[in-house]
């Protein structure tokens, strides 16, 4: 696992007010096929927590 991102794909740097977010220079953008997992896990909590609540969410 990387040390700069920790695993996230994304490094998060900066000082002060000034803040930036960019993909790790180490391992570079997230790879396709894990965004698509990532995204696949969101979308399946997200509807999971929009039965239970019983209305619609937006």
């Amino acid at each position: 696992m990387c040390k700069l991102c920790n695993g996230t794909y994304v490094d998060k740097g900066g000082s002060g007010s000034l803040r930036f977010v960019q993909p790790c220079p180490n391992c570079g953008p997230m790879p396709e096929a894990v965004w698509k997992k990532r995204q696949a896990d969101f979308r399946k909590r997200f509807e999971e927590a929009k039965r239970l609540v019983g209305k619609e969410v937006s």
